[in-house]
């Protein structure tokens, strides 16, 4: 009788884990111009006071919510943070490459803002971050994020509205290099408040 209880949770835990949404994403400065800079790299997560309803978790549906124009009061945002993956089961952090961050947990990513803060941290003085602004207006039960060759541009923010998104069998792929994409002045951004 254990042994069939025993066998039983561990196929429920396995079974639970398998229909739980996933969220993983990669995000890298340009290594071949910035490799002797250091940069710290955080996120936050907003969510939208006003959502749609959410509906089949597996259907591919695209937002109606304007992302360009949600103000710092209609949306609930976390602290950021540069801990982006959990510490594995020995207790130690996932070593992350330099001027990098990554994330992964169980999110369901639709209709989420994810931004991030970019902090020269090698500067002597005092230099204004970048942010990125990503609006997930895909729907998708399991969602990957790669950014990749980022320049820095400190005060100034990238808002990808319609990044390069593609659905790779049941998985929402967000593949783009940022490389030579201009950015606005942080006091110019519509939606400054919610940085």
């Amino acid at each position: 009788m254990k042994y069939f209880i025993t066998v039983f949770i561990i196929a429920f835990d396995l079974s639970a884990a398998a229909q739980s949404p996933s969220l993983t994403i990669n995000v890298q400065m340009d290594s071949l111009t910035q490799s002797s800079v250091r940069y710290k790299i955080e996120m936050k997560i907003c969510d939208p006071k006003n959502r749609t309803q959410r509906g089949n978790w597996f259907s591919h549906d695209t937002s109606k919510i304007d992302f360009t124009s949600l103000k710092a009061s209609e949306v609930n945002c976390s602290e950021y943070s540069d801990k982006g993956m959990p510490e594995l089961i020995s207790g130690e952090a996932e070593e992350i490459p330099r001027n990098s961050y990554k994330f992964s947990n169980q999110v369901f990513a639709w209709e989420k803002l994810f931004i991030f803060r970019i902090s020269n941290i090698s500067s002597r003085g005092r230099t204004p971050g970048m942010f990125i602004v990503l609006p997930m207006k895909y729907k998708s039960f399991r969602t990957s994020v790669d950014l990749s060759d980022i320049e820095f541009q400190p005060g100034k923010v990238i808002f990808l509205t319609e990044p390069h998104a593609v659905y790779d069998e049941s998985v929402l792929v967000i593949r783009q290099s940022l490389k030579g994409i201009k950015a606005v002045d942080e006091k110019d951004f519509p939606s400054k408040g919610l940085l």
